[in-house]
């Protein structure tokens, strides 16, 4: 095989999974509190694998290796190192529903998944029928509370949900709700609870589930100082995606894609030429 054949062949994989990171990006533009993902490529040169050998002229019989000797080539290649979420602030949009909460900072809302605790940026919250505050997929919105237990153990749902945030439905109406720039939540003039709003040392330890959702693997990464962000009730935060600069993103993805499958077709294409003709000497 081609010494050339293997940059391009990797460049071909890798541009492909940052097509298919942009294309996600684009279909998730107007999904509120989505952030964007970026893919980071690392190259490994074939002279960090390979110490270079000086050439000597055989003094034995030629071998096929002597006429196709690799040095190292297939070990020079491009992949994707990881793919990263990018945190910034979206855009916050003006709603006017009392259950919407834009978040101005870098916190998560705490909710209670399927699997455990997870976190999320979309604020677009609502009551489910027996009164409690949820997420657009039902997913119960938690008050301050501890995850863990005095031995360190991850604490059961059961107590879990009784962090839950609930309101009284038996006032007329539902009563006047209230959220202030802290996350305490009044029902009326009474206050009922408070979300429990998280920040993380290192954002970029958490794992993405979903559009929305992240879970976090490590406690330490929990912040334990007094977090600055606040509360917008009212609002929702957007997606941090620019449509102009992924569908650039998109082109250059898709240019230098099909650069690399060209380089794979003449490749092909001269040794294809190469075992013909050698074929009629």
């Amino acid at each position: 095989m081609s010494k050339g054949l293997w940059p391009a062949l990797s460049g071909s994989i890798a541009q492909s999974e940052r097509l298919d990171t942009v294309a996600n990006n684009l279909a998730n533009a107007d999904t509120n509190g989505f952030k964007r993902d970026q893919v980071a490529f690392k190259a490994v040169m074939a002279s960090a694998t390979s110490a270079a050998q000086k050439e000597d002229i055989p003094r034995r019989a030629y071998t096929e290796k002597d006429f196709h000797k690799l040095d190292g080539a297939q070990s020079a290649y491009a992949v994707v190192e990881g793919t990263y979420t990018d945190f910034a602030q979206g855009r916050a949009k003006l709603t006017g529903n009392p259950l919407d909460v834009a978040l101005e900072g870098k916190g998560f809302l705490e909710v209670l998944g399927p699997q455990g605790v997870r976190y999320t940026r979309h604020g677009s919250l609502k009551l489910s029928s027996e009164g409690m505050l949820v997420t657009t997929e039902g997913f119960p919105v938690l008050s301050p509370g501890a995850g863990q237990d005095a031995n360190g153990a991850p604490v059961s749902r059961e107590d879990l949900m009784a962090r839950a945030i609930r309101f009284d439905m038996s006032k007329p109406g539902g009563g006047r709700l209230t959220i202030t720039t802290d996350g305490k939540i009044f029902q009326d003039k009474t206050e009922l609870s408070r979300l429990s709003i998280n920040e993380f040392v290192d954002p970029k330890l958490l794992h993405k589930e979903g559009s929305s959702l992240f879970r976090n693997e490590l406690a330490a990464n929990l912040s334990q100082e007094a977090g600055g962000t606040q509360v917008r009730q009212g609002m929702i935060e957007t997606s941090n995606v620019n449509t102009v600069a992924e569908m650039v993103e998109l082109l250059k993805a898709s240019r230098l894609f099909e650069a690399n499958e060209k380089i794979i077709r003449t490749y092909g294409d001269m040794e294809s030429r190469a075992v013909n003709d050698l074929g009629k000497l």
